[in-house]
């Protein structure tokens, strides 16, 4: 893939997006989850813009997935399956259910001519201990809407693994020698892999691995930010 300009012209305008259940449901006479989702939207009617808006749109379907279903096509449709998951509980253990609650909200992290990057910050309850709190990132090329894989972002994968494990065992005074697992990671395999969300901001590329990814809860999220001008000579887009 050959390198493409990147500008700081501002291509595509972002607006929020307000999802609420009781836009869906009458709350007031039935019992409802708690949910508040905030998405990024393109607000044209461009099919790139399109294309966009469902990508961000399908990964907050992901997250209010629970359970064994497959996650629904649609913000509003994904709401009702959540809240369809709260009432069957609620009902059959009306004693015991504590509230379903989720929350959704997306920034713009990073655009340029070549790259678009969003972070999703989320909250999930559906019982138990504690909650579930994580980020995504989502790349899109801005030329055809469509989500870029953490392996398209970069020339060669397998070289800026191995500089971003430099990175990662320096910040956590790793020996080279020692298995990356030595101070308490649990990588599969005892091998470094970057983590499923990589993002972009102005200054630099984030490697971010949310709870249990590659730590317990209670040690929380992993976050390596990396300068982008020492690391752009990696990447599959132009991002300087």
């Amino acid at each position: 893939m050959g390198l493409s300009s990147c500008t700081k012209r501002e291509s595509f305008t972002f607006e929020k997006q307000n999802f609420a259940v009781d836009q869906l449901l009458d709350c007031k006479t039935i019992d409802c989850a708690s949910l508040e989702i905030n998405l990024l939207k393109i607000e044209d009617d461009s099919q790139i813009s399109s294309t966009i808006n469902k990508e961000i749109e399908k990964v907050a379907c992901a997250v209010l997935n629970i359970g064994e279903n497959q996650p629904e096509g649609s913000m509003k449709q994904a709401m009702q399956q959540f809240n369809s998951s709260y009432q069957k509980i609620s009902n059959e253990f009306p004693d015991e259910i504590v509230p379903y609650e989720a929350t959704i909200d997306c920034e713009l992290s990073f655009q340029c001519e070549s790259l678009i990057s969003i972070i999703m910050d989320s909250y999930v309850f559906t019982g138990g201990a504690h909650g579930y709190g994580g980020i995504s990132y989502i790349n899109v090329d801005p030329k055809t809407g469509k989500r870029i894989s953490n392996k398209e972002l970069f020339k060669e994968y397998s070289e800026f693994e191995s500089y971003a494990e430099k990175i990662f065992r320096s910040q956590n005074e790793i020996l080279d020698g020692e298995s990356i697992n030595s101070t308490g990671f649990f990588f599969e395999n005892d091998k470094f892999a970057l983590p499923e969300n990589i993002g972009f901001t102005e200054n630099e590329i984030i490697l971010y691995y949310n709870p249990y990814e590659i730590s317990s809860y209670a040690e929380g999220a992993v976050e390596i930010k990396l300068n982008k001008e020492e690391v752009a000579s990696f990447c599959a887009f132009e991002i300087l």
